[in-house]
């Protein structure tokens, strides 16, 4: 543990995509030192970045409001662009997380809720916006998922981030690599979770087989099956959170997506 972490740094709020800023994660300064830093964050995250699959942690404390605080490795880079999503690393990382038998042990020391098709179905129809539940193909979509949620084994649970968009993939701008950011969905589950929303939103179809294979995916007539159910949750995931954030144009977007990766099936 670095011994800055009882001095005084200086913060200040980092914005999201949309340049709003959010409360809990900040940009951190001591001397020359910088650090990315992110409020309550997840416990797994110490585990995840021994792992190497995001920036290094320098050090943990609390506040006097009782919150914990989180150092980590401040990264020059950028976002990634939907474009740059075939990158061979984004594979590599994924097929990291998902086959690492210590992060599940690890996050079992924390819980050992396993979160399943149901739960997620559940969780987004309880959440959704009254404009997603009033649109006839909308709700008939998340209605289908409702009733058709793929075979899971909970013993084969792994650990999934939940959201890999690209905005959550950060390129380093001298060493290249790229590092899977903001763990706040973090869940023991399906590898799918993660895996249909990359194929779905980001790969052709006809790459899927060579993407699957070559992470150390099955690839068989049950895998497609999940890819298909979970890239069509991931649509009405994004489509709901855009419409709370009343970002209709975005919202639109993933519909037309949701069409046309339906139609891929059909």
């Amino acid at each position: 543990m670095m011994q800055e972490n009882d001095v005084n740094w200086h913060y200040v709020p980092l914005n999201n995509s949309f340049g709003q800023s959010i409360n809990n994660v900040f940009y951190a300064t001591f001397g020359n030192q910088k650090a990315f830093v992110k409020v309550n964050a997840s416990p797994l995250l110490a585990s995840i970045s021994q792992v190497g699959l995001t920036p290094k942690i320098i050090w943990t404390k609390r506040n006097s409001s009782g919150d914990m605080l989180t150092a980590q490795s401040w990264v020059d880079g950028l976002v990634l662009a939907a474009t740059e999503m075939g990158d061979i690393q984004i594979n590599q990382t994924l097929g990291t997380l998902h086959h690492s038998k210590m992060l599940v042990e690890a996050f079992k020391k924390f819980g050992d809720k396993v979160t399943t098709p149901k739960n997620l179905i559940d969780t987004l129809y309880e959440q959704a916006h009254r404009r997603l539940l009033d649109n006839s193909y909308l709700s008939a979509v998340l209605n289908e998922l409702r009733e058709a949620t793929p075979k899971f084994d909970a013993q084969q649970a792994v650990v999934v981030h939940g959201d890999v968009n690209h905005h959550n993939w950060l390129r380093n701008d001298h060493s290249g690599k790229i590092y899977l950011v903001d763990w706040d969905t973090v869940a023991l589950s399906d590898a799918f979770v993660d895996v249909a929303h990359l194929l779905s939103h980001y790969v052709a179809p006809n790459k899927w087989r060579d993407w699957l294979d070559y992470s150390g995916y099955r690839v068989d007539e049950e895998a497609y099956a999940k890819v298909e159910w979970y890239g069509m949750l991931s649509f009405l995931k994004q489509i709901n959170e855009n419409l709370w954030s009343d970002n209709l144009q975005a919202a639109n977007s993933e519909i037309i997506g949701l069409r046309n990766f339906r139609a891929i099936f059909k």
